[in-house]
């Protein structure tokens, strides 16, 4: 009997050996080198796109990614926005991925997105979801002039230019028409305040944040722009056109500075002149208070006291004409975007 149970004993430990031995069986998938189910880009870059785009996996559905960018979109056919780069990791090898597009390609965002298709070199694919979201800047959209009251005569014509000149001691703030009859008819500031001036932006410098774009200032109803003559025989349109009439172009720098450039200066390489954006409220500019209802542009002439005209008269010429030291338009922004006919009135 004992020696049966020693058998016995044998016998367990002997297929309890077996087993241990054995290959156990796992439930997982074969390894594959990674390099071979390689599908991710690192760049992407399309037409009037700023920044880096923002490219994601998805670790629950490794088939899928997607693809965010900022873009300008003035002036972009979203039917058709050209591929600049496309790149994935050491391009040479020989496991580098394929994709659907290329540098060159085309890709419909009219919807607000498109895809395209990445092969590993083992045929494992992925599909990139590309979207965007519009690139804008603060200037951008659609002004219409804010006429007010007059400043030396509240029964003087509504207007929306002001201006501020005279010599030192002497200086004054005024509206264009609190001296209406220094104005006749074809020379009169009031031409230009039916107009609307549309911006848009077409371009920006992603590293010095500097943008770019064109502006409209239509003619109105009336079909006018306004010829600053004082007198109807001094030219002062110099200092009281703050945005050429028709088109132009603008530039804006990091601190919200704009410059104004010709219509055909498509290189902005010939600046015309500065504006000023100011918001509403109320600023102290040459020594006087300008309480700004809603938004101006302003233009600065550093006028400096050795250029100065004194004349002991006191004509209104003093600061309408001789001394002009700060022009503005004040303005109502009525929308963000520009003029939807814009690029046709440019």
């Amino acid at each position: 009997m004992k020696k049966l149970m020693q058998l016995f004993v044998l016998l367990a430990t002997a297929m309890l050996l077996c087993v241990a031995c054995g290959e156990e069986q796992r439930n997982t998938e074969a390894l594959i080198d990674p390099w071979l189910r390689e599908r991710t880009p690192v760049n992407f870059r399309l037409e009037s796109q700023i920044g880096a785009a923002v490219i994601t996996g998805d670790w629950r559905h490794d088939d899928q990614g997607s693809i965010m960018v900022s873009l300008i979109t003035g002036g972009l056919d979203l039917t058709k926005v050209r591929v600049e780069a496309l790149d994935f990791k050491f391009p040479d090898s020989e496991y580098c991925p394929t994709a659907s597009i290329g540098k060159g390609s085309t890709l419909d965002l009219s919807s607000g997105k498109a895809s395209f298709t990445v092969t590993a070199h083992n045929g494992e694919t992925r599909e990139y979801t590309v979207t965007y979201e519009q690139f804008k800047d603060p200037l951008e959209g659609v002004y219409t002039f804010d006429k007010i009251a007059g400043i030396l005569d509240g029964g003087a014509p509504q207007s929306a230019m002001i201006l501020i000149g005279g010599w030192t001691d002497a200086i004054v703030l005024s509206t264009a028409m609190d001296k209406s009859w220094q104005w006749g008819d074809g020379y009169n500031p009031g031409d230009e305040e039916d107009n609307t001036l549309s911006f848009m932006l077409t371009e920006a410098d992603s590293e010095t944040g500097e943008t770019f774009g064109t502006l409209v200032n239509t003619a109105g109803e009336d079909g006018k722009w306004a010829n600053y003559m004082y007198q109807n025989k001094r030219d002062v349109n110099p200092w009281y056109r703050i945005f050429p009439a028709g088109s132009s172009r603008w530039s804006k720098d990091g601190s919200g500075n704009i410059t104004v450039y010709d219509k055909d200066d498509t290189h902005y390489e010939n600046p015309l002149w500065t504006v000023i954006p100011l918001d509403g409220g109320t600023y102290t500019i040459s020594t006087k208070d300008v309480t700004i209802p809603s938004y101006a542009f302003m233009r600065d002439f550093d006028l400096q006291p050795s250029e100065e005209v004194i004349d002991w008269n006191w004509p209104d010429s003093r600061w309408m004409a001789d001394n002009i030291r700060n022009t503005f338009w004040f303005v109502r922004k009525t929308s963000d975007s520009p003029l939807p006919e814009h690029d046709s009135l440019f």
